[in-house]
């Protein structure tokens, strides 16, 4: 169910020419207003892929999903030592798929008997059910966004490529270093977390990406209590 490639290292190439830079698309417009206008298109995106490697709360998460805003996500999600869980949210309805290490953590001494009961499946709940917030509000891109805003100029740099798309850098003083494609309608690509409450890291976009939220065969659905 992994909702999208890629990793969240990025290599950059040699920057190409001045001249190259300034007869691109985004030449005419100042930093702030393509900043903006990626903002706005990653907000109007029917669909979006995230890599990114996060540290909030004291905890180091590595985020690989798919997101249709206002339809769900699906991917997994991994909290370092703690281990790692697979998902599929589609409207209220969530399916997690941890890994024995995550029972682990989550379970304690029950965990063995938990293991043995899930059988490897995917566990059915609900958005409202405890617990679940913290997932719930991963899977919603305006919740992950809410931290950034463009509250002041940003710089622009010289176009360049990074990992095969032609990208215009922006250095944001609030934001940190950001880079967006260099076509008439910028997309982000890749960006900086501040840290300032929500976490600090790197995101990898692809707007507009296909994202799969078809919940697992019944086969996969573990639906009972897991108490022993």
């Amino acid at each position: 169910m992994t909702a999208c490639g890629g990793h969240t290292a990025a290599s950059l190439s040699a920057a190409p020419s001045a001249s190259a830079s300034t007869a691109g698309p985004l030449a005419a417009m100042t930093g702030s207003q393509v900043e903006t206008e990626a903002f706005a298109n990653l907000k109007a995106a029917s669909s979006v892929t995230l890599d990114g490697d996060l540290f909030m709360s004291g905890i180091f998460i590595t985020l690989n999903l798919g997101i249709k805003p206002g339809h769900g996500c699906a991917g997994t999600i991994g909290y370092g030592s703690k281990g790692n869980l697979k998902l599929v949210l589609t409207g209220k309805v969530l399916y997690l798929n941890p890994n024995a290490t995550f029972w682990k953590t989550i379970a304690g001494a029950e965990a063995s008997a938990v293991i043995a009961r899930v059988e490897g499946r995917y566990v059915k709940t609900t958005t409202s059910a405890p617990g679940m917030s913290s997932i719930v509000r991963i899977c919603d891109l305006s919740q992950v966004m809410a931290s950034v805003t463009v509250s002041s100029a940003p710089s622009e740099g010289a176009v360049t490529t990074l990992n095969g798309i032609r990208v215009m850098p922006l250095e944001d003083p609030d934001n940190g270093e950001m880079y967006v494609t260099d076509t008439s309608k910028p997309e982000i690509v890749q960006m900086e977390v501040p840290g300032n409450g929500s976490g600090t890291g790197v995101l990898v976009f692809e707007v507009g990406a296909p994202v799969n939220l078809t919940p697992p065969p019944a086969s996969q659905v573990f639906e009972g209590s897991l108490a022993g």
